[in-house]
């Protein structure tokens, strides 16, 4: 446990290196702590889409339909593109659970956040996605507009998109097995998981868009995630614009 303490922090480090001292804090005007799990609909099995139109059909998206994706749409979104894939019996007996988006060394090296503005059938607030039970574990409840827009540096894209997912990687998990340089790779696994997001998006019709530009230090007041984990990326998400 010590070598991967130090480890983190040496990644700590670095984050600090590239983003900077704090400057500022989260805006957080309009939303309140909130507790409340919300169950996800059975997502949508009926998806047939060849891999080769989904292919040439995917592309980023910078303009959202005022109308919010149902809950549906999103709990297929995440079931499909991050959710539970299979469980492997590992050489020591046990047993193990691998995700859709494929990690190093199959390890829950992402963990999934879920911001949605009021008036869809996801309540507004910020949420942690749990794969397992397939489920948002709500962080904090009303509009998340102003505090998105203090967090992306495209502030538009808050006023935009009614659903934004967050990609945050995981040291505390990853470092236990691998070594430091394993925090390169956890860029890696994150890039996997935005492409699974892309497919399964254009294959349900949805638009998206990945954005990297925004302030590390907010988005951690804003998801209130220890120092063991980092923001990778944030995918706006709503139904095409007409």
């Amino acid at each position: 446990m010590g070598d991967t303490t130090s480890a983190i922090g040496r990644v700590r480090q670095i984050q600090r290196l590239l983003n900077g001292l704090p400057t500022r804090e989260v805006v957080l005007d309009g939303l309140s702590r909130a507790t409340a799990q919300i169950a996800l609909p059975r997502p949508r099995s009926d998806v047939a889409v060849g891999l080769d139109e989904v292919l040439a059909a995917r592309k980023s998206h910078y303009r959202f339909h005022v109308e919010p994706p149902g809950a549906e749409e999103l709990s297929s979104l995440l079931r499909w593109a991050l959710g539970p894939q299979r469980t492997v019996r590992l050489p020591a007996g046990g047993k193990h659970q691998l995700r859709m988006a494929p990690s190093a060394g199959g390890l829950p090296s992402l963990t999934v956040y879920v911001t949605a503005k009021p008036g869809g059938d996801i309540p507004g607030g910020v949420f942690r996605y749990e794969p397992d039970g397939h489920c948002l574990e709500t962080l904090w409840s009303g509009d998340p507009t102003a505090a998105l827009r203090s967090v992306l540096v495209q502030p538009d894209f808050a006023e935009r998109a009614p659903v934004m997912v967050f990609l945050v990687a995981r040291l505390d998990t990853t470092l236990v097995k691998y070594p430091i340089r394993h925090y390169r790779t956890l860029h890696v696994d994150s890039g996997i998981a935005v492409q699974n997001l892309y497919l399964v998006a254009t294959a349900l019709e949805l638009a998206a868009c990945a954005v990297t530009a925004f302030d590390d230090h907010i988005v951690t007041q804003l998801l209130r995630i220890p120092d063991s984990m980092f923001p990778t990326v944030v995918f706006p998400l709503g139904r095409r614009p007409d």
